[in-house]
């Protein structure tokens, strides 16, 4: 296995994670936020289709769906409490979305030359120092929401699911 098809392993159980912990949420419960200002796992679906998006945008990929501004930034971190989250795209939307974001940043991340890894972050972070730990952050980032994800069902009465 390849460094490159490590990392694309990463994003496909990633995705595979959120499924598993959103596939059998009922349409109010995929915008339930088990408290006051955080995140219903229709946000994080969508974050993570944005983050995804862009990740494969910088890999060089191709045919990547179209986001509006207004959805970029109804998806995005603004590092205050979360609102009301009512108002968010459909499950059944935001996963087709996730799933094409991620299949696109998998297929770029096949032809994305070895050495490339090595250069510099293309967003310098704390955590990355090269272009493939930025990479590789990317996918911990999925696990990273799977844990509020995991929350969330458990706020709800549903067992742990994975």
């Amino acid at each position: 296995m390849s460094p490159n098809d490590l990392l694309a392993s990463g994003y496909r159980m990633g995705r595979q994670m959120v499924h598993t912990m959103t596939d059998d949420l009922t349409a109010p419960e995929f915008t339930h936020q088990p408290v006051p200002g955080t995140n219903s796992a229709a946000w994080i679906v969508g974050h993570l289709a944005v983050t995804a998006r862009r990740t494969a945008e910088r890999l060089g990929a191709n045919d990547l769906p179209e986001l509006t501004e207004e959805f970029v930034g109804r998806y995005s971190v603004t590092k205050k409490a979360a609102e009301v989250q009512t108002d968010l795209d459909g499950k059944d939307d935001l996963l087709k979305l996730l799933d094409v974001c991620v299949d696109k940043l998998i297929e770029a991340m096949r032809t994305l030359p070895v050495e490339a890894l090595s250069n510099p972050p293309a967003n310098p972070s704390r955590f990355a120092t090269n272009y493939g730990e930025a990479v590789l952050f990317g996918a911990m980032h999925f696990t990273m929401h799977c844990g509020q994800l995991s929350t969330i069902r458990r706020s709800l009465g549903k067992p742990p699911a994975v």
